[in-house]
């Protein structure tokens, strides 16, 4: 493929059983790829993969920084905003780390703790740490599981203008096939321990979560839900 950015050719990952078989992806540079698919399947074992967490067998041909944020915050409790998003960076670079304070939305609130943040405060914090690191790939696992329905519509408006500002490649893992729509290029649909599916979304960017509400939107949620 012309212009691949990430290539993933025969991926395979065994334990005393097999995770996954036989995956084939390739991803251009500045594209947002979502992977969907029941629990289990082996989503986060390929954003594992791709961050070096795990061993495998396969070939894969990706760039080197690579940001990953988690479902479940990471951030240090004992550090603040700043602390966290600084966190292992060069302190020379204030003016920078300022800016993903800033793009984050969190500005005035450099000096508070995690405990004193909401559940999308503490999120978006985790999202800019790894910004701070100018990753050339940014793995998203499911980031706004745990939020209520309001504050994951925030940030996946968030989420949406934030990528499409600074051309980040993506791939996000979630169960929300809505998520998957409002906010990738592409959809990726796992089973049988394999990416088996693929959907182009139509919409064009920037998107607004108003979207959902269009019967295009709800005929390419369906036709993705039945290859379940």
């Amino acid at each position: 493929m012309a212009n691949t950015y990430l290539s993933i050719k025969g991926l395979r990952i065994k334990y005393s059983e097999t995770v996954l078989h036989n995956v084939f992806l390739d991803m251009k540079k500045g594209e947002f790829i979502a992977i969907v698919g029941k629990s289990g399947v082996g989503k986060t074992s390929l954003l594992n993969v791709l961050a070096e967490l795990i061993r495998f067998e396969g070939t894969i041909k990706k760039p080197n920084k690579i940001g990953f944020v988690f479902q479940n915050n990471s951030l240090f409790p004992w550090m603040t905003v700043e602390e966290n998003i600084s966190f292992g960076l060069d302190k020379k670079n204030s003016k920078s780390i300022q800016q993903i304070i800033d793009i984050a939305g969190l500005k005035g609130k450099e000096k508070q703790y995690p405990h004193k943040l909401s559940g999308g405060q503490q999120q978006r914090v985790s999202i800019g740490r790894s910004l701070a690191t100018k990753p050339d790939l940014l793995l998203l696992d499911e980031p706004f599981a745990s939020l209520d329905g309001y504050t994951r519509l925030a940030m996946q408006e968030w989420i949406n203008d934030t990528l499409d500002k600074h051309k980040i490649t993506t791939i996000l893992v979630t169960h929300d096939i809505d998520e998957a729509i409002l906010l990738s290029d592409k959809i990726l649909v796992m089973k049988n321990k394999s990416l088996e599916n693929e959907f182009m979304v139509p919409f064009t960017r920037p998107r607004s979560t108003e979207i959902r509400y269009l019967s295009q939107f709800q005929e390419l949620k369906k036709l993705i839900h039945n290859t379940y």
